[in-house]
């Protein structure tokens, strides 16, 4: 079995609950979505966040398969903050701000000393501020579905507009979030929510529409964990 195949092998039973032996002592998955209603509450009455409409209850013949007891099926807004696209600007040599775009992001990798700038005014940038945890996704072309993980920035930088940013919430593990945007699960709705002919893409709603299996926090951690000894 190829490397990649194996991963994505181990992925699938790692957002299904087989990868190892559940612990009944872990906080189940329905308190943690208690805790992130909360906090999503918090963030709206503070105006730091809108308030996101409510999306359609996960029925029955959209789940796949079983998932452990503790777990939750949510879809992919309920764990984010906000999910939207990137700011339409033209690549400069010069400017306060980089602009991230889908060519400069490589192996789930950035080199920021390569990507180029852009003008931005102080609103926009308050709105396309990116930050460390930020999860970007590409939205158009033969590289939708992609996504990365921003970390390690060091300066001013905002994201292009065919990347979509995913803002996890603070109270779950973003890089078992990550994870997931990358397992045979997750590509498997994405092509089917995919649109257009000539070339495939994917929009915001249908992002948040996606459906996640939510293991409890400390599962979260051990799945990252494990993933990450096998790389």
């Amino acid at each position: 079995m190829k490397a990649k195949d194996l991963r994505n092998a181990v992925l699938q039973l790692a957002v299904q609950g087989k990868l190892m032996p559940q612990n009944p002592e872990d906080e189940p998955a329905s308190v943690l979505l208690e805790r992130i209603k909360a906090e999503k509450a918090r963030l709206v009455k503070e105006k730091k966040i809108k308030k996101q409409k409510p999306l359609p209850a996960i029925s029955e013949e959209e789940i796949p398969f079983e998932i452990p007891e503790n777990w939750e099926w949510v879809r992919l807004e309920q764990l984010s903050e906000v999910i939207h696209y990137g700011f339409n600007a033209s690549a400069q040599t010069t400017g306060i701000s980089r602009l991230l775009r889908i060519t400069d992001i490589q192996d789930n990798r950035v080199n920021w000393n390569t990507v180029p700038y852009c003008f931005v005014d102080e609103k926009q940038l308050n709105s396309y501020k990116l930050k460390n945890r930020d999860i970007l996704i590409a939205r158009t072309g033969g590289t939708i579905g992609k996504s990365y993980i921003v970390k390690g920035l060091h300066e001013i930088a905002v994201f292009a507009s065919y990347l979509i940013r995913v803002v996890p919430v603070d109270v779950i593990n973003e890089k078992y979030l990550k994870l997931f945007l990358e397992s045979p699960f997750y590509w498997e709705q994405l092509k089917y929510k995919s649109q257009g002919t000539g070339q495939p893409n994917v929009n915001g709603t249908s992002l948040k529409s996606l459906i996640v299996p939510l293991p409890p926090l400390e599962e979260q951690k051990r799945i990252v964990s494990k993933l990450e000894e096998i790389k």
